[in-house]
């Protein structure tokens, strides 16, 4: 959507007068089966559709387009067999969890995940029957008994970054002029973010917490220093070389964020992010396009859960503190 259709949507004062202007969108009519409207089912529904047009273009694309596209799923994949593996650990029914899956990552073979009956069970499960074979092999079997899921998750995030990165570097050209430059940040923001995330936990040695982080990005010269810090001053300090993160981080202190007023380092990193995709989008002849695409589309869903939710709880003040696209 372009920064008119925000303004129109900002000035709804009805969840059905969102549903008649985002039907003059690329939405169209994706709500007119729906006799209630809420938050949740226009963003579910906004999000259906933009899965429905992501499958569409990855049923029609041969390789080694449909091999960057199944790339851009094992995400998603990673996230859900994560989540029935925190289930399972906690005794939560799975087929619950299973329901609640992100749509882009459910795949053949995962509802098998529900049946096991063991961690054990369901770490074979995932090595010999999934696509995501490739990223568990870098992460020692014992780390699912011994370490929390926060720990397994970032382990299995850094290997997937590793892994794409080499399979845009193989393909070369524009496409990894474009998706290095994308993946770096990642895997930069992934490292400043798991650093803050991690200050002060005393179970956590200085290397295991490197192993944590990506082997590639900026930053990957000061990786051990980083691996040591326990506050955000010492962070700025080991980071003062790049300036970029280190104004993201002054700007979160402040408390100011443009007009918005939105400051946390997230923010800053999701509007960096913008800037990369749609820089990504302007080039022709490469792959990261589709990429970048699917990326913005899923900001734009949440921004009209934002947005939504802002009309339903009569807090239209506020309804400007979405991440700006266009």
């Amino acid at each position: 959507m372009r920064a008119e259709d925000y303004t129109n949507l900002g000035q709804c004062d009805t969840l059905e007068d969102m549903k008649l202007h985002l039907a003059s969108t690329d939405y169209g009519n994706f709500l007119q089966n729906e006799a209630a409207l809420s938050t949740k089912v226009i963003t579910e529904r906004a999000l259906d559709k933009v899965v429905d047009d992501f499958m569409d273009l990855r049923t029609n694309a041969d390789y080694p387009l449909a091999e960057f596209l199944d790339y851009i799923t094992y995400e998603y994949m990673i996230a859900n067999v994560l989540k029935l593996i925190s289930g399972a650990k906690s005794g939560r029914e799975t087929m619950e969890l299973l329901y609640k899956c992100h749509p882009l990552g459910l795949f053949e073979g995962i509802g098998a995940l529900t049946s096991t009956t063991s961690i054990d069970d369901m770490f074979e499960t995932v090595l010999i029957d999934s696509p995501l074979g490739k990223f568990f092999q870098r992460t020692e079997k014992k780390d699912f008994d011994e370490l929390s899921m926060e720990y397994i998750r970032s382990l299995l995030q850094k290997n997937y970054l590793e892994h794409f990165y080499d399979f845009c570097k193989n393909l070369g050209g524009t496409t990894w002029d474009v998706m290095s430059g994308i993946l770096e940040f990642e895997a930069d923001r992934f490292v400043l973010t798991v650093t803050r995330n991690t200050y002060g936990v005393k179970e956590l040695q200085k290397e295991d917490r490197k192993k944590l982080f990506p082997s590639l990005g900026r930053l990957t010269d000061v990786h051990d220093d980083l691996a040591a810090v326990d506050d955000d001053d010492m962070l700025k300090e080991k980071i003062r070389n790049f300036p970029e993160y280190v104004d993201m981080m002054d700007a979160e202190r402040l408390g100011h964020d443009g007009e918005n007023g939105m400051s946390s380092l997230e923010t800053k990193f999701m509007t960096k992010a913008v800037e990369l995709h749609k820089d990504s989008l302007a080039q022709q002849f490469h792959y990261g396009i589709f990429y970048s695409w699917l990326k913005l589309k899923e900001l734009e869903v949440n921004n009209l859960m934002w947005l939504s939710e802002c009309i339903v709880q009569n807090m239209k003040h506020r309804i400007v503190e979405y991440v700006q696209i266009y």
